[in-house]
């Protein structure tokens, strides 16, 4: 066998200074990865985190504001329903009294309806909006396209 083939598969003829610089150049290129998705997963984490209470604290006034409201109308409820009793119980009650107790009562749970639809559709097309805007910045377009014409000339 030739020497110069024995020599061609000799652990010495490899660079080792530079294999070492090539493994630690991987290892700081593979740590470098790391550091950054789990800075990613940390600041998404926090977004969520903030977002959650931020919807928490939302809903909190919300609730509160629904309660007073509930508290009002039960109040209201039981103020009509008093009334009510009054007239049915005094012996001079005209027949007129009472259909207009009874529609007074039937526009409350009318008008009671009507808020409650609108503020129902009122949190609808804000959380629409949102996602509408949320989609947008996500997909980075810049709003609806103008796609009207003017006939004005200047």
């Amino acid at each position: 066998m030739d020497p110069k083939q024995k020599e061609r598969r000799s652990p010495f003829l490899v660079d080792l200074v530079a294999e070492n610089e090539r493994i630690d150049e991987e290892y700081k290129v593979r740590m470098h990865q790391q550091v950054r998705r789990r800075k990613n997963r940390e600041r998404r984490r926090e977004e969520i985190k903030n977002k959650i209470i931020l919807q928490a604290l939302e809903e909190s006034n919300d609730v509160d504001a629904l309660r007073r409201e509930k508290r009002k109308i039960l109040e209201e409820e039981k103020r009509l329903k008093a009334l009510i009793e009054i007239e049915k119980t005094k012996i001079a009650h005209r027949k007129e009294d009472r259909i207009a107790a009874v529609r007074a009562e039937r526009n409350r749970l009318r008008v009671k309806r009507d808020d409650q639809r609108a503020l129902n559709k009122g949190n609808i097309d804000e959380k629409n909006q949102q996602d509408l805007d949320d989609l947008r910045m996500k997909h980075n377009i810049k709003g609806p396209p103008d796609n009207t014409f003017s006939s004005r000339s200047k």
